[in-house]
């Protein structure tokens, strides 16, 4: 998907909704509804049921194909709205607890989304914006108030709430309450588990669709990188140290403040874990994280943790102390070679070492987190098997 600016408005897909009337000879009523779209522009329609009167969201639907009826099947004055997307067709949400704003790729009905921010769980109808609330009163008031208008016997009638008028009204031209937009974020990306397209504020969230959180991708997306920019010579070793621990001590520490936030515990013991320093893997808070949550950063790491605690201590000296070594660094780094007034000379062998100490140990991380914060498995599975007949049929091309 194109890069846009952060926080750029996007226009609805347009599209009209209409309502057909019929009153039949003996004068009794009925109606039929849909949603046509036929602008150069992509769209995604969603169904929701509202009470009436009250235009009160009570239920996704899924629309079946041809001759197929939606499921579920509607309650006693539960009506059908159709929604349109926007004009990238995504969805802009807003989460009910936390009121943070995100867009996705699709609005899956019936299936339940994950806020990015606070990880509330909910049916999808749940995070619908104040815009789009708007528009469903305004699409059960159309309708009710075309039911009740006089239409003589045999006769029928057409009702449209367009929304192609209103977005080609113009920029300056004031919009009604009930046409939504949506609005581009900061961090925009496709999930590795389920491949659904995010678009969240800030840096790291949960995913929309799956609910896993996507600090372990952005982080080795970053990391590849850096190891890109050192190769090619932009970076040198010592910038790249501190921005690799940067990235990683800013990964670590959003999880640490998920788990604070939506683990219930006692304050000294929530203090204790906002205290933790990932850059000393030796640590006692280190240690808290597997005694506490089951979080073994140091699986599988092994020996490389000598190492790494070296090279953290390297990325205090260069940051602190323009990279000549100090009592501390030499007393504490475990560095066999160091001595105190020494300029550190950096190796690009040791920064890509590094880099992939800290990939091992933030995949340690990021499972274990999962344990605790187990995500969606519908969409992981569907894009796995989906995945899985790509694959196929890109062999059956290649024979």
């Amino acid at each position: 998907m194109a890069e846009y600016e952060d926080f750029q408005e996007i226009a609805h897909c347009g599209g009209r909704a209409t309502f057909h009337i019929v009153c039949d000879a003996n004068g009794n009523r009925s109606y039929s509804q849909g949603f046509q779209h036929d602008r150069p522009t992509p769209a995604t329609m969603i169904g929701i049921y509202a009470l009436a009167p009250q235009g009160i969201p009570v239920s996704d639907f899924a629309m079946g194909g041809i001759g197929q009826g939606f499921e579920p099947q509607p309650q006693a004055g539960w009506f059908p709205v159709f929604l349109g997307s926007d004009s990238r067709q995504c969805w802009g949400h807003q989460c009910a607890r936390c009121t943070g704003y995100f867009r996705n790729g699709r609005h899956p009905a019936v299936y339940p989304l994950t806020c990015p921010y606070c990880g509330l769980r909910t049916a999808a109808f749940r995070f619908l914006t104040p815009a789009q609330l708007a528009y469903v009163r305004h699409y059960i008031d159309t309708l009710l108030n075309a039911m009740e208008e006089d239409v003589p016997p045999g006769t029928d009638r057409e009702i449209v709430i367009d929304m192609d008028a209103i977005a080609d009204s113009g920029a300056n031209k004031p919009k009604p309450d009930f046409y939504y937009t949506s609005e581009t974020q900061q961090t925009r990306y496709n999930c590795d588990h389920c491949g659904e397209f995010n678009d969240i504020r800030g840096r790291f969230g949960y995913c929309a669709s799956c609910g896993w959180r996507n600090n372990a991708q952005l982080l080795k997306a970053s990391f590849a990188t850096l190891r890109e920019r050192l190769n090619s010579g932009q970076d040198g070793p010592v910038e790249t140290v501190k921005l690799a621990v940067s990235e990683f001590d800013a990964g670590c520490k959003d999880i640490t403040a998920q788990i604070a936030k939506r683990v219930p515990m006692k304050p000294s013991r929530k203090s204790e874990l906002q205290r933790v320093l990932f850059h000393d893997l030796e640590s006692a808070t280190i240690s808290s994280m597997k005694s506490m949550f089951e979080i073994d950063l140091l699986r599988g790491v092994g020996a490389e943790v000598a190492f790494a605690k070296m090279m953290m201590h390297r990325r205090h000296v260069y940051t602190h102390n323009g990279g000549v070594a100090d009592e501390k660094y030499v007393r504490e780094s475990g560095d066999p070679d160091a001595r105190e007034g020494v300029l550190i000379r950096e190796t690009q062998v040791n920064v890509h070492r590094l880099i992939g100490v800290l990939i091992r140990i933030v995949e340690n991380v990021d499972s274990d987190f999962h344990e605790i914060f187990q995500p969606t498995e519908w969409p992981m599975r569907n894009y796995q098997a989906w995945q899985a007949r790509l694959q196929r049929s890109q062999k059956t091309a290649n024979v």
